[in-house]
């Protein structure tokens, strides 16, 4: 038999655990990121005149092509469809795709 109070801890434990894990998957859903901001800022920054252009660059300096812009702007806004959803999963997303976009973002930046 489980003591009475037992129970209510385990699941007061159990909903801190995925209060936790829900915040994390949140991280890029909250447009305050310093993470999201810097990609937004960055991409945004990006203007392709054409799809195939070779060479377009980002405020900071950083070099893609105008293939790699694209993508980045289209990865952007499913994000923030991502993060229209209520769904664990979806916001999971988000955070990964985020993470790809950054990493994209940090290979090509220019030490200056």
């Amino acid at each position: 038999m489980v003591a009475k109070g037992t129970l209510g801890k385990l699941g007061l434990g159990t909903a801190m655990m995925l209060l936790g894990v829900i915040a994390r998957a949140q991280a890029p859903c909250d447009s305050a990121t310093q993470q999201y901001k810097d990609c937004v800022r960055l991409v945004d920054s990006l203007r392709p005149d054409k799809a195939g252009q070779a060479r377009v660059f980002a405020a900071d300096g950083s070099e893609f092509t105008a293939g790699q812009a694209l993508w980045m702007q289209a990865q952007l806004r499913k994000v923030d469809r991502l993060c229209a959803s209520a769904r664990p999963e979806d916001r999971a997303q988000a955070t990964q795709i985020l993470t790809d976009i950054s990493r994209l973002l940090q290979s090509h930046h220019r030490d200056t």
